[in-house]
Formats: C-alpha cells, sequence, structure tokens
C-alpha cells in the first residue's frame, strides 16, 4: 500500500466531513513533554494544539490578534478521530475552518497534519456557543463576526 493510498483509507475511517479546502494553517511545534509512553503524542495534548490553532484562526479572520477576554465562544461540544500515531520529529501543522454558522453557534473543523506527506492524523469538530459575559447566557453571533467569517471562507455558511 503507498501513501496516498494509507492516507486516503485514514479519511474513509473519519467520522468529521469535511466538503471544503482549509483556509488556514497553523503550524505547530511538537514538545518532548507531548509524549505519552508509547513514543507518540498523548490525545489530550491535540486539543491544546487545536486551541492555538483557533486563537491562530480568529486572529486571520479578524484581521488582527484576538485578545481571549473579548473571544465570547465557548466549547458546547467536542468530537475528535485519531486518524494515525504523530510522532515527535513529523512536521505538523493545525489547519481549520468554520463548516456551520448558526443563529447562537458555530461548527469548527480542526484537523492536524503532517506538511511533508499530507497524511492526516486527527481530525477534531468543535461546537462553539456564542456567550453574552455581561448576562451569562447564551447570544446571537454577532454580524460583524458573521461578515468576518463568510469573507474569510470565502462561502456563505
Amino acid at each position: 500500500m503507498d501513501k496516498k493510498e494509507n492516507i486516503s483509507n485514514n479519511l474513509r475511517n473519519c467520522s468529521i466531513a469535511v466538503e471544503h479546502p482549509f483556509k488556514c494553517s497553523t503550524p505547530v511545534q511538537l514538545r518532548y513533554t507531548d509524549l505519552d509512553t508509547h513514543g507518540h503524542v498523548n490525545n489530550s495534548v491535540y486539543f491544546n494544539l487545536f486551541d492555538l490553532a483557533k486563537a491562530d484562526y480568529f486572529g486571520r479572520v479578524m484581521g488582527k490578534p484576538q485578545d481571549y477576554h473579548n473571544v465570547n465562544v465557548m466549547i458546547a461540544s467536542i468530537h475528535c478521530d485519531y486518524l494515525a500515531q504523530t510522532r515527535f520529529y513529523e512536521p505538523v501543522a493545525i489547519e481549520t475552518q468554520v463548516t456551520r454558522l448558526g443563529s447562537k453557534s458555530l461548527t469548527i473543523v480542526h484537523q492536524l497534519v503532517n506538511t511533508a506527506t499530507g497524511e492526516v492524523k486527527c481530525r477534531c469538530s468543535q461546537v462553539l456557543v456564542y456567550f453574552d459575559t455581561t448576562a451569562r447566557a447564551t447570544a446571537p453571533v454577532p454580524q460583524h463576526w458573521r461578515d468576518a467569517l463568510e469573507a474569510f471562507e470565502g462561502r456563505k455558511l
């Protein structure tokens, strides 16, 4: 089995569908402390990498780095498919896109990719709920966010 066929087989086992190309790629450096006793990246580390990529994504979408005090989204649901082991010396990046935009929530998809081979190692889907911190309740996603997300993704969400 060649590398392309192996990559394709990995994605067949993934429950998170992606229909559009990713427009945001965040290179990440793996650390020795990211490894578990099997010598591959520990499953819990992926979520930290996804958070880093989410901050980069929102900064790119909004045209400037986002102060985390002013990004009023919280995770309502998260699902991750681990498709292949990630080793310490692999060159990797997190690709990110918004796949759905609802009235009070959005779905964001991340995937960790080996940048040398293109192999998708892991894919994650998160439902983020927009939150009004003053009212301490969910709130509609603001129009300026909607406009910025759709402009960045280049399609109607």
